[in-house]
C-alpha cells in the first residue's frame, strides 16, 4: 500500500478504538497507526515512530479534539513509565473499554460469534491497590520506560498501597531488582530474587492463610476476594461435589471452596506453594483435600481417574501463556461437567476455549475482573459445561 508514511512524519488521525493491549487505532488510507495514551473519538496529532509492513507505531504529540473520557492523570510519571496505559481515561470508560476488548478478543481469536461477557467487576480500589511491585536500579528505585530502555526513578507509586510507597525512599546498588511485598496485616517485606524462604500472612474471606513470601499471589486483595466469592456462587450452582484445582499456587481456591465440596484437590509445580496449601488447609481443620506437587500437564490426567466426571468441577487457572497442550489433551478425553476458567491473558483463553468448545463444552458465562486498574491488563473467568 503506498501510504508515504516516514518515521518522524508528524499528522493527524482520528482514533476509531482502542484495541487490547492499550494502543489507541487510527488509520491513513486503511493502513492502521497504533498510538498510546488516546481514547476512541478523539482526533490527535502524532508523530510516526516505525513503519512496518502491515502497520505503524506513532507517539502521541498533542490531543486536538479530546474525549469527553479523558481525565488528568494522577502520576507524574504516567506516559513515561511502563506500568500504567489508562490514567488518561476515566474509571468507568476502563471497565467499558476491557469489556469491549475481551469481546473482540473472543471474536477474533476464540472465533465465538457472540461470546457471553458480563460487565467488568470492578476494583474497589482504582488506585492504591497493588500488593506488591518490583522496582530496579542503581541509584533511587525506578521503573522501566515505556520502550524499556532506561530506568525512570520514581518517589510514589499510585496504583502501590500506601505501606509500599513508604519504603520507597532507600537508594538501590548497581542492577539490583528490589520485590517490596506487603501482606494483609500492612507489613512490608523487601527482597531480591529468589525470595527469603519466610511465610507471610493473608486474609480473605475471614479466613488467615500462610503464604510463602516468594510464592504466587495475587496482586489486588480486594478484587481476588470478588473473584473467589464469584467462583463460590458457580460451583455452588453447578451442583458438582468434587472439586479440582489445577496450576493451584497455595490452593486458594480449593482452600476457600472446601467448604462446598464432598473433595477437593489441588496441583502445583512449586513445591513450597503446595507445602502451604496443606499446612493451610490442616489449620483451616479440612479433612477433604489432596494436593500434589508437580506439574499439571503430568497429574490432571491422574487426578480426573480418581473422580466421578459427572460431579466434578475443575478450576483451570494456569500462567500468562494459558493451559499446556496436554491438559486440553486430557480434558478432550475425561470431561468434568463444570470448567471454572480463571486467566490473566484474554487471548490465551481464548484460544484455549476454542480448544475446549470443539470438544463437548458450552460456554455459559464469562466474567472479567479489574484486577489491575488503570492498566491494560484484566481478569477473568470462563464457566464452562459439558453434559456427557
Amino acid at each position: 500500500m503506498n501510504h508515504g508514511l516516514q518515521p518522524g512524519q508528524r499528522l493527524e488521525l482520528d482514533i476509531t478504538t482502542v484495541a487490547f493491549g492499550g494502543d489507541g487505532i487510527g488509520r491513513v488510507e486503511n493502513f492502521v497507526i497504533f498510538v498510546p495514551f488516546v481514547v476512541e473519538g478523539e482526533r490527535v496529532e502524532v508523530e510516526i515512530i516505525a513503519v512496518k509492513r502491515r502497520y505503524a507505531t506513532a507517539d502521541l504529540v498533542r490531543v486536538i479534539t479530546p474525549s469527553p473520557h479523558r481525565v488528568a492523570s494522577r502520576c507524574p510519571y504516567y506516559a513515561n513509565c511502563a506500568g500504567c496505559q489508562y490514567q488518561h481515561i476515566d474509571y468507568a470508560h476502563q471497565l467499558e473499554l476491557k469489556r469491549a476488548q475481551i469481546r473482540d478478543v473472543f471474536q477474533r481469536i476464540g472465533k465465538i460469534t457472540d461470546p457471553p461477557i458480563e460487565a467488568v467487576v470492578a476494583s474497589p480500589c482504582p488506585y492504591g491497590y497493588r500488593n506488591k511491585i518490583v522496582v530496579h536500579g542503581p541509584g533511587k528505585p525506578g521503573f522501566w520506560t515505556q520502550r524499556g530502555r532506561s530506568i525512570i526513578p520514581i518517589t510514589q507509586c499510585p496504583i502501590a498501597c500506601d505501606q509500599i510507597n513508604k519504603h520507597l525512599s532507600e537508594p538501590l546498588a548497581v542492577d539490583k531488582h528490589l520485590t517490596l511485598r506487603c501482606d494483609s496485616a500492612g507489613n512490608v517485606r523487601t527482597f531480591e530474587e529468589p525470595a527469603p524462604k519466610e511465610l507471610i500472612e493473608e486474609e480473605l474471606l475471614g479466613k488467615r492463610l500462610e503464604v510463602p513470601l516468594g510464592s504466587f499471589f495475587q496482586v489486588n486483595s480486594g478484587v481476588i476476594a470478588l473473584a473467589l466469592q464469584h467462583a463460590r456462587r458457580a460451583f455452588a450452582e453447578g451442583g458438582c461435589k468434587v472439586l479440582v484445582d489445577a496450576y493451584c499456587g497455595v490452593g486458594l481456591f480449593a482452600l476457600l471452596l472446601a467448604d462446598l465440596a464432598a473433595h477437593v484437590y489441588g496441583m502445583e509445580l512449586d513445591e513450597a506453594a503446595i507445602t502451604a496449601a496443606n499446612a493451610n488447609a490442616a489449620r483451616l481443620g479440612l479433612t477433604n483435600y489432596d494436593f500434589y506437587s508437580g506439574t499439571t500437564d503430568r497429574l490432571l490426567f491422574y487426578t480426573l481417574r480418581q473422580c466421578k466426571l459427572e460431579d466434578t468441577c475443575l478450576i483451570l487457572d494456569p500462567p500468562r501463556s494459558g493451559c499446556g497442550k496436554q491438559v486440553l489433551k486430557t480434558l478432550a478425553k475425561q470431561r468434568p461437567r463444570q470448567i471454572l476458567y480463571v486467566s490473566c491473558a484474554p487471548p490465551m483463553l481464548a484460544r484455549d476455549l476454542k480448544e475446549l468448545l470443539a470438544h463437548g463444552y458450552r460456554l455459559d458465562r464469562v466474567t472479567p475482573f479489574d484486577m489491575f486498574p488503570q492498566t491494560q491488563h484484566c481478569e477473568a473467568i470462563a464457566e464452562l459445561r459439558c453434559d456427557q
